[in-house]
């Protein structure tokens, strides 16, 4: 995504190999994005990071009401704060050292404007110049964002204690749409495996997936998709509620064990030439 300096990101990976990649890399810059399928996972580890880093923990419990979502955005706070954290402390090393903040710009694309400005400062002599040189690099530093991914068709209803279906806006991608939705982040979800138009139809009534007043939207949409015609309908029915597709991740079926041959088996270079 151009708002950041990599040009690639980590997908992702499971419903918990990527769970916590964000603490993980996103304090170097790079994106990645964590499933949202499994709340009661992401309430476990987010104890276990709370006690690492000290941070205020109240659980969650399974039966609490809308507990789904609350998890999920609790979590997500969560996340952010490490990432906030783990930051702050990379951006106050100083450079010239074998530590994080030199690993921050070694990782950087060798085109990327920032990486050039580092290279440069690597050859300035001691003095004002390259101190403030230094203080410009530090302040591009930013990280990577924090995306999050719905398997759009892993919608199953709940059913309440009294063995009764609770509301529709309590199925399984409603509450980790609500979830995200409900955080303070700003970064893309990634919908994948399918079309939910009652999912597509509820995300309306969040404004963060809107334009803002400066134009700026806080949450944006991604769309992972298989085909041409797949990503046309989906782009067209999500435009209707004025709501616009921010990236098209282009994947074949072969792509992983929960997709296989989702497509027939048609390979990528195949899909990517109905978008050309």
């Amino acid at each position: 995504m151009k708002d950041y300096y990599h040009e690639f990101h980590i997908p992702v990976m499971g419903t918990g190999h990527s769970v916590d990649t964000p603490i993980r890399v996103a304090c170097l810059g790079i994106t990645s994005v964590i499933s949202l399928v499994d709340d009661l996972l992401l309430e476990k580890i987010r104890k276990y990071y709370s006690e690492k880093f000290s941070l205020p923990y109240s659980r969650i419990p399974a039966n609490e009401n809308d507990g789904r979502a609350k998890r999920i955005t609790a979590y997500l706070e969560t996340v952010q704060e490490i990432v906030r954290i783990k930051m702050d402390r990379i951006k106050k090393q100083p450079f010239f050292k074998n530590n994080e903040k030199s690993k921050y710009f070694d990782l950087l694309p060798e085109e990327s404007p920032l990486k050039k400005a580092y290279n440069k400062l690597l050859h300035m002599k001691e003095g004002s110049k390259r101190s403030a040189l230094e203080n410009e690099l530090t302040g591009k530093m930013k990280p990577g964002s924090i995306d999050v991914n719905i398997m759009v068709k892993l919608d199953r209803i709940v059913f309440g204690s009294n063995g009764e279906p609770l509301g529709d806006e309590f199925s399984d991608a409603k509450t980790a749409l609500r979830g995200y939705a409900n955080s303070s982040l700003k970064s893309g979800i990634v919908f994948s495996a399918g079309i939910n138009q009652r999912l597509f139809n509820y995300m309306a009534r969040f404004k963060d997936f809107y334009r803002d007043k400066t134009g700026q939207v806080k949450k944006k949409i991604i769309l992972k998709v298989s085909d041409f015609r797949s990503s046309l309908i989906q782009g067209k029915f999500l435009a209707k509620r004025g709501l616009e597709v921010h990236e098209f991740r282009i994947e074949s079926g072969l792509n992983c064990g929960g997709h296989t041959f989702a497509s027939n088996g048609i390979l990528l270079p195949t899909v990517l030439k109905e978008f050309k």
